[in-house]
């Protein structure tokens, strides 16, 4: 009868609660003040919904566990194109968004012979922060558009095509599950971990620091082929750069050998320890050394990614962000 007052609110699809839906919560939250800080705690249980927030800052959205908090249904550009029409969530001029202890899971199969590009989140915020702990996004294709900073935490990214893409600044994968699964439109069919667009070449784009590099069932019920997945492939444009690196993670053996596709060339062409398509101290699932044929970084270079403080660094004109666990 009265909506609720405070600083964090429930959500329950059968329970006692504020809201029965997700959605209904992040109304309430773009009433309050931009920088009053919110959590949205989301109880158990398979929420069929599009998300969407704009300008909000400061808000949680905390599941009471990753397995069992679900938010579940299908969108593409088929079915609204545009970026901004096709994602699960669309998070759009919202700074420390905070997902955690949850699902979000876009269904769209790409077998419905349609365009696939489904998006489990469009965080979009060129100078925004997000980030992600013990969460889980699943989708087949473009997962994960990101732009800004984003901090992803012990947590899985699981797709086929391009499942981690954006115009981003700096996205750290640490610790965390990157899962590539069999196109269900095509066993025969690989796949591509990053689509990089990063603004600038001094921006460090993607980094993957210490997580795993997995493969998986896919919704038809198939692996990717062995040796056929790339780390990345560009989108040969000439005005945002392929900046990607993978350090001190285990590799499963559905990445190809020379797992860098250069058609079209990326940009740079060829990587250097300031941007393009790096490497350093990789290792594949027996623990045996790995080089993909990227550009080979030294222990030095790569000291320059392998913290949060580093990767960050650039954050609102070099103030920095050091966000912890």
């Amino acid at each position: 009868p009265s909506p609720p007052v405070g600083d964090s609110v429930t959500v329950d699809d059968d329970g006692r609660a504020d809201f029965r839906t997700v959605q209904g919560a992040l109304d309430h939250a773009m009433t309050l003040p931009r920088s009053m800080p919110i959590t949205v705690n989301v109880r158990d249980g398979v929420y069929p919904e599009l998300l969407y927030l704009q300008g909000k800052d400061k808000l949680m959205l905390r599941g009471q566990s990753r397995e069992a908090t679900v938010i579940r249904a299908a969108n593409s550009d088929a079915r609204n194109p545009g970026s901004e029409g096709r994602a699960l969530f669309l998070a759009k001029d919202s700074d420390l968004l905070e997902i955690r202890d949850l699902t979000l899971h876009n269904t769209t199969l790409r077998r419905d012979g349609h365009s696939a590009q489904a998006e489990t989140l469009f965080f979009s915020n060129d100078r925004g922060r997000f980030i992600a702990r013990n969460a889980a996004f699943l989708s087949e294709q473009d997962t994960l558009q990101l732009t800004g900073y984003a901090w992803v935490y012990r947590s899985l990214v699981e797709g086929n095509v391009d499942f981690i893409w954006g115009n981003n600044r700096a996205a750290l994968f640490e610790e965390s599950e990157i899962r590539s699964v069999g196109d269900s439109a095509a066993a025969h069919n690989g796949g591509y971990l990053v689509q990089a667009r990063t603004v600038t070449r001094g921006d460090p784009g993607f980094v993957f620091l210490h997580s795993r590099l997995t493969q998986g069932l896919g919704p038809a019920g198939n692996r990717p082929p062995a040796g056929s997945v790339y780390l990345a492939r560009s989108p040969g444009t000439a005005h945002t750069w392929d900046n990607v690196a993978f350090i001190g993670n285990t590799v499963d053996g559905h990445i190809a050998k020379d797992a860098w596709l250069r058609r079209p060339v990326p940009n740079p062409g060829i990587g250097d320890a300031g941007s393009g398509w790096r490497e350093y101290g990789n290792l594949t699932h027996d623990g045996t050394p790995a080089h993909f044929g990227g550009y080979k970084l030294s222990e030095e270079e790569s000291r320059r990614l392998s913290t949060r403080g580093a990767v960050f660094g650039g954050f609102n004109d070099g103030e920095g962000w050091n966000p912890q666990p």
